[in-house]
């Protein structure tokens, strides 16, 4: 697996890192295959230059490492050719093999305190990690190089998108969800859901959670059927 962690790619015009990550996505499906992408909550201070809620988020990649600079070459012509002029994004691109202890542990860092760009260089010093700035301060590698250290866990974050779940409208069964590329359904104290409804606040599509190397949908009873709630 390679990760392509993006941040800080949103101004107040611009559609926001999360479906921008898609369009990249979309763009490094042409030539590999896209597994998901997933969403990364990140520190949120005073200190700290975000937009709304202050989150990266990384691109799955089925590929074996010897494509590391390809992959990282199409979404650095993304970035460059589609940012919004005032934002200052970062990009980072490793494959799961580089993905050292110290990068993981920047991630958990990065989601409750403010954390240092110098740190981030070093790692790619040190590393097989690609990790590039634009903008006038390129300040989103921090972003970039923490949710790839947070993806690799496979217990972080929640998915935007996977297979064909942005797709399905709800309320629809549960065995829909599970056929699409979710592991399981469990409700918020633990109960695995076989059978029933889901639904989501406004359609809007699920998110589900990795939580131990499985993609889980956790929801909570509402009249008689299940609400799909969001973690992290």
């Amino acid at each position: 697996m390679i990760y392509v962690g993006i941040d800080d790619t949103n101004n107040e015009e611009s559609v926001g890192t999360a479906k921008f990550t898609r369009m990249v996505a979309s763009k490094i499906a042409e030539k590999f295959r896209v597994y998901g992408v997933t969403r990364h909550q990140l520190c949120q201070s005073n200190e700290i230059d975000y937009s709304v809620h202050n989150f990266c988020a990384v691109i799955h990649v089925e590929a074996d490492k010897i494509h590391l600079n390809t992959i990282f070459s199409i979404a650095k012509d993304e970035i460059m050719n589609n940012f919004n002029v005032g934002s200052d994004p970062g990009l980072a691109a490793a494959h799961e093999s580089a993905v050292s202890p110290s990068v993981v542990s920047f991630g958990l860092d990065a989601k409750y305190r403010v954390v240092k760009k110098e740190t981030v260089f070093s790692m790619g010093d040190n590393s097989e990690i690609l990790i590039e700035g634009f903008g006038e301060t390129g300040n989103g590698v921090l972003g970039a190089i923490a949710g790839v250290g947070l993806a690799s866990t496979k217990n972080d974050g929640r998915f935007v998108q996977l297979g064909d779940l942005r797709k399905i409208k709800q309320p629809e069964p549960v065995q829909k969800f599970l056929n699409s590329g979710i592991d399981k359904v469990i409700t918020l104290d633990g109960v695995v859901v076989e059978d029933g409804t889901i639904f989501n606040t406004d359609n809007k599509p699920v998110k589900p959670s990795p939580v131990n190397g499985e993609v889980i949908l956790f929801v909570e009873p509402v009249n008689n059927m299940f609400k799909a709630v969001n973690r992290d």
